[in-house]
């Protein structure tokens, strides 16, 4: 009895199978990278937003809104400087690491920059309270010495 022929394989050859994890490990880079990309500029567009809303609330703050403009342009080149490289997966995780340890700074500049702008609205409200308080004061003196001045009681 003879033995029945092995069945066809498909033959890859070795730089085919190069080629087709090259390509693959490209594409894996570029996903990563476009993803990472994709997330920083949402990061900054938040930042840019706080920012905006922080102007409407408050003029008194421009010397600090400047500063975190100053860092947002930053940002904005840092990302426009990574989407003009490939390259390698380690440069990008440390570039991503200063862009978030910038990112945490400026966050904590908001904040610190709200906190400000809460103190200084209340104590708008509480001058406004006072100089309210005062201005009645005044009315009921130059009325109690116009009743004094007419021969009133």
């Amino acid at each position: 009895m003879q033995e029945p022929p092995p069945p066809p394989t498909d033959v890859v050859y070795e730089s085919e199978l190069v080629d087709r994890i090259d390509r693959t490990r490209f594409w894996a880079i570029f996903g990563a990278v476009a993803a990472t990309l994709a997330a920083i500029i949402a990061v900054i567009a938040l930042v840019i937003g706080i920012q905006a809303k922080d102007d409407a609330n408050s003029a008194k703050s421009k010397g600090s809104t400047t500063q975190l403009r100053k860092d947002v342009n930053s940002l904005q080149s840092d990302v426009a400087s990574l989407k003009g490289q490939s390259s390698s997966t380690a440069d990008v995780n440390k570039k991503l690491d200063t862009i978030s340890t910038r990112l945490d700074k400026l966050d904590q500049q908001v904040t610190t920059i709200s906190d400000a702008q809460s103190k200084s609205d209340s104590n708008v409200t509480k001058l406004q309270t006072d100089l309210s308080d005062l201005t009645k004061r005044v009315d009921q003196v130059e009325k109690a010495q116009e009743q004094a001045a007419s021969g009133g009681p």
